[in-house]
């Protein structure tokens, strides 16, 4: 592998080419884990618009940043929303807290008490110009124009039956992060993301800082100009009886600016219980994500299937 396939938003989208671009994706799924998702409609002035906000932001006195921290979250667990400091998440535990700051959020609604729900503690404009306003506005878009196409038809490579992804993705559990790589040293450790897929937006940056274990070895994935990068979680590779991978990754930046990154970590309703086609899994969401949560915030012991990756 030189580079990650492409997979076409538009063409999934298209009754004339729809079978073909499925066929391509089916395959990405099953031999890489990983792909670049192009023709995806998210407008790249609004991608611009949350980077810039989002550097404004991490660029704050720290004092001023750990007003949003997760202390100061009224949601559960508290880990899911606000600001975390360099160094406080810890994705694997041989390498220790990883060199990165970021930012938590999710569908925001005060009345949903549920699991990864309810309202993030967001700075205001006069703190943080079009913060709050340009993520949440991102997080639209992408919920509206991309996880729709995009998960009926991974549903339909799962050979799922009609109005699956309808049925258990309404709403979806949605995880936004916005986090901050520094310069020449950031990194985030090697890890699987446990939720069924993630969306990657990022800076186009020459540095190849993202980096996928394939066939033994890790591949750097550069920056694609007007592209997402899609990498399937855990919770896809048991629907699909380990068919499908969720492939390990890591980010080792050392390029001479910071790097700004913008995942979109999604997956079912929280209070969905899920088998998968031919029943050799079962497992509820809640309590997948809540193990997660545990593993790395409380246990010290990574994200996904972290122990595994020696």
């Amino acid at each position: 592998m030189t580079t990650l396939p492409q997979i076409s938003l538009a063409k999934l989208s298209s009754d004339a080419t729809r079978r073909e671009e499925q066929q391509r994706l089916c395959t990405a799924c099953e031999e890489y884990g990983f792909f670049y998702l192009v023709e995806h409609g998210i407008p790249k002035e609004q991608i611009t618009e949350a980077i810039d906000a989002s550097r404004r932001f991490f660029a704050l006195p720290l004092a001023m940043k750990e007003r949003y921290g997760h202390a100061f979250q009224n949601v559960h667990p508290t880990t899911a929303r606000g600001y975390s400091p360099l160094h406080g998440e810890m994705l694997h535990p041989e390498a220790g807290p990883d060199p990165k700051e970021m930012f938590d959020l999710g569908i925001e609604n005060e009345s949903d008490r549920r699991p990864f729900a309810g309202l993030t503690r967001l700075p205001d404009d006069a703190l943080a110009p079009g913060f709050a306003r340009s993520l949440l506005a991102l997080q639209a878009t992408v919920l509206n124009g991309v996880v729709p196409q995009l998960g009926n038809a991974l549903a339909d490579l799962l050979d799922m039956e009609k109005g699956w992804f309808q049925r258990h993705f309404s709403p979806p559990t949605v995880l936004q992060r916005v986090i901050r790589y520094p310069s020449t040293g950031g990194a985030a450790a090697k890890h699987t993301d446990n939720g069924f897929f993630t969306l990657l937006l990022q800076e186009e940056l020459p540095t190849r800082s993202l980096q996928v274990w394939f066939h033994e070895r890790w591949i750097p994935a550069p920056s694609l100009p007007d592209s997402l990068v899609v990498n399937l979680g855990d919770m896809l590779q048991a629907l699909s009886d380990n068919r499908f991978k969720s492939t390990p990754h890591q980010v080792v930046h050392s390029g001479p600016a910071e790097r700004i990154s913008l995942p979109f970590f999604i997956y079912p309703d929280i209070d969905a219980r899920l088998t998968s086609r031919q029943g050799k899994h079962t497992f509820g969401v809640a309590d997948m994500m809540l193990r997660n949560y545990e593993s790395i915030w409380e246990k010290g012991n990574g994200a996904g299937r972290a122990r595994e990756l020696l």
